[in-house]
């Protein structure tokens, strides 16, 4: 039996859906459950199943979040692999803020990202990019920054700063912590994915930051 909280939620991740108009929410299922989101349909680009996920995520109260949105290119849209690798690595080189070390893996529509770059912000351009391509079915990060030899405590005050600044952030409320090589662990409570996520790209687009272990509770539930 669906909980009066659960109901709340599902309409208010059905408003969110419709309020987004870069997504045709007449094409998506919404079940709730334990505050648990779950989207279901078919979409047709990766770009659309990417807001349809970032509007939910930006609903307070929603805890967890599985997107079971399937990608279905309209048949003028569907490139074959060879044509969408050729175009990522043509878009990445042109994109004169990121290494040529980056690597693309393509199958079925779906890229994959390897390779080392030197800031955290390049991994965040590079995923953004590709996101936008036609006929790419989703992106898969398995890029890693080279380590840099800032100091843990100046790299703190970066990242607490930069929280600060993080509108969608309610800063008070994380903690940061740096270990050597750049980790970076998150701790506290935020009210809604998108803070968690905000949190999370915020602490990578420091400059000095390596990996990040976000250990954020959603509304005190992990």
């Amino acid at each position: 039996m669906t909980s009066y909280l659960d109901h709340s939620l599902h309409e208010a991740v059905l408003d969110a859906l419709e309020a987004e108009p870069r997504v045709d929410a007449g094409k998506i299922a919404v079940a709730v459950e334990s505050g648990v989101a779950t989207l279901s349909g078919t979409l047709g680009s990766f770009t659309e199943r990417w807001a349809a996920e970032s509007a939910v995520k930006s609903v307070r109260g929603v805890r967890g979040l599985a997107n079971e949105l399937r990608v279905e290119l309209p048949g003028m849209h569907v490139r074959d692999d060879a044509d969408i690798a050729k175009t990522v690595v043509q878009v990445l080189r042109w994109s004169a803020s990121l290494p040529e070390t980056i690597q693309v893996e393509v199958h079925n529509g779906y890229v994959t990202l390897r390779g080392e770059v030197d800031w955290p912000y390049q991994r965040l351009d590079a995923l953004d990019v590709v996101r936008r391509l036609e006929g790419v079915r989703g992106v898969n990060d398995d890029m890693t920054v080279k380590p840099s030899p800032i100091d843990p405590v100046q790299l703190r005050r970066a990242i607490e700063s930069r929280f600060q600044r993080a509108a969608a952030l309610d800063a008070k409320n994380v903690r940061v912590a740096v270990k050597p090589f750049g980790i970076v662990e998150l701790s506290g409570n935020v009210g809604s994915l998108a803070e968690f996520d905000e949190a999370e790209s915020a602490a990578y687009s420091v400059a000095g930051t390596t990996e990040v272990r976000n250990e954020l509770l959603i509304n005190g539930i992990w």
